[in-house]
C-alpha cells in the first residue's frame, strides 16, 4: 500500500482472506472484519464485528461496526448497531438524555439487548436520575448477561448506591462483585469502607484483612482498618489502630491522612502534645489541608489552648466552608463565651447544610441556656428527626419538656433515653426530677437510687435522695443522705 502498487495489495488481502475461510491462517476478529469488509463481503465483516462486541462492548468497536455497515449502505435507523454508533457519540459529547433517546429505540426493538439495558443504565446514573437507572441494572441481572457484564453492573450499582448513602445495599453488591473477581483488592476495600459506614466495624476490619493479603503494601487499607479499630473504642483496639497508621506512614511519609488519623488517635490516648506533633506535621506536608487545621484546633481546645483553636478553625474556614467546621468554631466561641457568635456559626452550619443534626443540637443549648426554651425544643426536635439515636438532643429534649410541663413527652423522652443509655447517671437523675415535680416520690426515689448505683459519689445526688425520702418520711435514711453528701462534699473542697 505504502509503495502504491494497490492491485498487488488488493490481491494479498484476497489472499488472506481466502486463507482464513480455510483455517490455515486465523486471524483477530477485528482483523478478520477488515479483511471481509475491503473484499466486500460486508456481511462476514458485519458478523466478524459482532463476535467481537459480544467480548469487548467498548465505543470504538461500535463506531467500527457502524463504518462498516455504513459501507454495506445498512444505514435505517431501524438498525440496532447504526443507533449504537450514534448512543456513543453522544455520550462522548454528554448529551445523555438524546443517547437515553436512541437506547429506548434500540430496546424497542429488542426487548433482550443486554448492552442497550446496560448503556441506558449507565446513561441515567450520570445524570443523577438514579430510580430508573436502578430498575435497568436490576433488569440486567434478571436477563443473566455474561459474567463480565454482571461483575460490571454489580459495581455500578454498588458505587449508584454509594452515591445514595445506602451503603448496607453498596456492601451487598460488592460482596457479589468479589464473588466473580475474588482477587480484587480495591472491591474488598470498597466492602471495608461500606461495613464501616453501617458501624459493623468488626467485619469492616476483617474485610481490610482480606485487602492487605492480597496487597500488603495498601496504605489506604491500613489507615481505614486503623479507623475501624477506632471506631470500637477500646484500649486495645485503640493501640492496634495506632500500629496501623504508623504502618502506612512507614509505607508513605508524607501520606496525610495517616498523619491526620494517628493525631485523633493520640489525642483519644490523652498523649496531647504528640496529637499536636502529628497535625502540625501534616500542616507542613500539605498546607491546604483543611482537616489538619480542624485536627490540631480540636487538640488544641483539649489542652486548653482555646485561642489556638480558634485560629486553626478560621484557617481551615479560609479553605473551605463546611456545616461541621462552621458548627465547630461556634463551640470554640461558647468556650470563651461569645454567646452570640457561637448561635451565628450554628445558623451559618445550618445554611451551609440543613441535615446537620450537630449544629441544631448546639444552637438549642444556647438557647436552653437563655431560657428560650420553646425554641430549644424545636431545635433539639429537629436534631432527633435527623438523628433519632442522639442520646444527649433525647435527654435535653426531655429535661426541657418537663421545664414546659409538657408531662407526657417528657416521659416518653425519658423513656427512649433510657433505652439508649440504661448506664447513664444523669437520666436518671433527671427523670426523677420529673416525678419529684409531679410528687410521685416512690418513682422518684427509684430513679435517684439507681443514679447512685452507677455514680455512687455524688454530693448533689445523695443532697436530692435526701429530699425525697423526708417526703416519703423516711427520716432516719434521709438524715444519712443528708450527712453522705456533706462529707462527699468536704472531701472535695479538701482536694
Amino acid at each position: 500500500m505504502e509503495m502504491k502498487k494497490y492491485e498487488l495489495s488488493s490481491l494479498c488481502i484476497h489472499q488472506v482472506s481466502e486463507m482464513d475461510e480455510g483455517k490455515s491462517f486465523k486471524s483477530q476478529p477485528v482483523q478478520r472484519a477488515l479483511i471481509q469488509s475491503f473484499c466486500q463481503n460486508h456481511n462476514k465483516a458485519i458478523e466478524c464485528m459482532c463476535e467481537v462486541i459480544a467480548n469487548q462492548p467498548e465505543p470504538s468497536m461500535y463506531v467500527f461496526l457502524g463504518k462498516i455497515q455504513m459501507k454495506a449502505k445498512k444505514t435505517k435507523v431501524r438498525n440496532i448497531y447504526i443507533v449504537y454508533v450514534s448512543v456513543f457519540c453522544f455520550c462522548i459529547l454528554l448529551t445523555y438524555k438524546v443517547a437515553i433517546e436512541d437506547l429506548s429505540k434500540t430496546i424497542d426493538l429488542n426487548k433482550s439487548c443486554i448492552l442497550a439495558y446496560y448503556n441506558r443504565a449507565v446513561s441515567y446514573h450520570q445524570i443523577k436520575d438514579f430510580r430508573k437507572a436502578l430498575k435497568d441494572y436490576g433488569i440486567l441481572l434478571l436477563l443473566e448477561p455474561n459474567k463480565k457484564i454482571i461483575f460490571k453492573v454489580l459495581i455500578n450499582r454498588g458505587l449508584l448506591y454509594v452515591e445514595l448513602g445506602d451503603y448496607s445495599n453498596a456492601c451487598e453488591d460488592f460482596k457479589a462483585a468479589a464473588l466473580h473477581s475474588p482477587f480484587d483488592s480495591q472491591i474488598f476495600q470498597a466492602i471495608g469502607i461500606c461495613y464501616h459506614r453501617i458501624n459493623e466495624f468488626e467485619e469492616a476490619v476483617r474485610s481490610f484483612n482480606q485487602v492487605l493479603k492480597l496487597d500488603p503494601l495498601s496504605v489506604d487499607a491500613y489507615v481505614e482498618r486503623g479507623n475501624s479499630y477506632m471506631e470500637n473504642g477500646q484500649g486495645p483496639d485503640r493501640k492496634q489502630a495506632q500500629k496501623d497508621f504508623l504502618k502506612a506512614l512507614h509505607l508513605n511519609p508524607k501520606c496525610v491522612k495517616a498523619r491526620i488519623c494517628l493525631g485523633y488517635n493520640l489525642q483519644a490516648l490523652g498523649k496531647f502534645q504528640k496529637a499536636w506533633n502529628q497535625f502540625t506535621i501534616a500542616i507542613d506536608i500539605d498546607p491546604t489541608c483543611h482537616a489538619a487545621y480542624d485536627g490540631r484546633a480540636s487538640v488544641c481546645l483539649r489542652m486548653g489552648e482555646t485561642f489556638a483553636a480558634f485560629q486553626d478553625t478560621n484557617a481551615a474556614l479560609k479553605l473551605t466552608t463546611t456545616a461541621a467546621l462552621l458548627t465547630n468554631r461556634g463551640i470554640i466561641n461558647q468556650f470563651m463565651g461569645h454567646l452570640s457568635c457561637a448561635m451565628r456559626d450554628y445558623q451559618n452550619a445550618i445554611s451551609v447544610d440543613p441535615n446537620y443534626a450537630l449544629a441544631y443540637f448546639n444552637a438549642g443549648n444556647i438557647y436552653f441556656r437563655n431560657r428560650q426554651f420553646s425554641q430549644a425544643l424545636d431545635y433539639y426536635s429537629k436534631a432527633l428527626q435527623l438523628e433519632p439515636r442522639n442520646e444527649s438532643a433525647i435527654i435535653n429534649r426531655a429535661i426541657t419538656n418537663t421545664i414546659l410541663k409538657n408531662i407526657k413527652e417528657a416521659e416518653e423522652d425519658f423513656e427512649k433515653a433510657v433505652s439508649l443509655c440504661p448506664f447513664s447517671a444523669a437520666v436518671y437523675f433527671n427523670r426523677a426530677n420529673l416525678y419529684y415535680g409531679l410528687k410521685q416520690y416512690d418513682l422518684a426515689e427509684k430513679d435517684i437510687s439507681t443514679a447512685l448505683s452507677i455514680q455512687p459519689n455524688d454530693a448533689l445526688m445523695y443532697k436530692f435522695r435526701s429530699d425525697i425520702r423526708a417526703k416519703l418520711g423516711f427520716r432516719k435514711e434521709a438524715l444519712d443522705d443528708y450527712k453522705q453528701a456533706i462529707s462527699i462534699q468536704e472531701q472535695i473542697n479538701s482536694m
